[in-house]
């Protein structure tokens, strides 16, 4: 939320007699709870707790003001990143599967997914990371992990059946790069991504924004935050094609006059929702272009 943005609407919360922070969260929690029953996710919400009751460590960045509220915003949107995956497992026999999550943080989803396929596939999983304290987390779980780079992780030797990454294309100075290079080094064809949802692109760089004059990493900061048209037209410029999407509003959608002061308030305080989609390698269009760097 820009700092603009905070300011009157705390201004407006103060007149009314409202603490802004207490409100916010309270409106945000439930805004939360009320899309999980309209998406289907309670469930799901259920099992992931049990499959990983404590995911306070998630990210270096977040894990000072984990609460709640912050709790049931990652539950349900991994809910949503979970469904992904499964969709896009539906239709392969069962067999032995690896699954590489690039951009992990410390092996949540790895995890989540080996036990929503248990029985099923018998799955090894490989997980990507440029922060060592990443890997340490990931590793410390029994989980196999590579340190490097996004851009520079080079697979033609291994057998990789799906490519998953979550909140992480964001943040990389370069995503079209990545993209044709994990399409040229690699023999996998099937990948799931999820990234904030936003009608109108924009450059990130929230932090030069508000002028927080703070040390940041790579998982602090977006770089490019692009609609669903313009993630697609930069994946089939380097070599994916989206074969499903969907969007996950954080807000129910079912109530007119509430949904529209809902979105209103997400796309202020945080995004309205995520963007996730079911990539297949096609080098069709990346192809045409001739002057790739690898």
């Amino acid at each position: 939320m820009s700092r603009l943005a905070i300011r009157t609407f705390g201004k407006i919360l103060t007149i009314l007699g409202l603490n802004p922070r207490t409100f916010s969260e309270k409106l945000s929690k439930q805004s939360l709870r009320l899309a999980s029953l309209e998406n289907g996710y309670g469930s799901l919400v259920k099992k992931l707790r049990e499959i990983v009751p404590d995911i306070s460590n998630q990210e270096e960045s977040g894990k000072d003001i984990f609460n709640n509220y912050w709790e049931l915003k990652r539950r349900a949107l991994q809910s949503f990143q979970c469904s992904m995956m499964l969709k896009a497992l539906e239709h392969l026999p069962p067999m032995g599967l690896t699954v590489v999550d690039v951009g992990d943080s410390a092996g949540t989803h790895m995890l989540y997914l080996r036990e929503l396929i248990r029985g099923k596939f018998d799955v090894d999983t490989i997980s990507v990371n440029l922060d060592p304290r990443a890997i340490e987390k990931i590793r410390a779980r029994g989980l196999k992990a590579i340190l490097c780079r996004a851009e520079d992780l080079d697979l033609r030797e291994k057998k990789v059946d799906l490519f998953t990454s979550f909140q992480m294309v964001e943040h990389l100075h370069n995503p079209a790069i990545f993209f044709h290079r994990l399409a040229k080094k690699s023999l996998c064809n099937k990948m799931v991504i999820t990234v904030p949802y936003l009608k109108e692109s924009r450059v990130g760089l929230h932090h030069i924004r508000n002028k927080t004059g703070k040390i940041i990493f790579a998982e602090d900061e977006h770089i490019f935050e692009l609609s669903p048209e313009d993630w697609t037209l930069l994946l089939l410029h380097s070599g994916w094609r989206v074969t499903y999407s969907e969007i996950y509003y954080q807000y129910p959608r079912k109530l007119p006059i509430i949904s529209q002061m809902l979105s209103w308030f997400w796309r202020h305080a945080d995004f309205e929702g995520f963007w996730g989609a079911i990539l297949e390698k096609d080098t069709t269009l990346s192809n045409l272009y001739q002057d790739w760097d690898s």
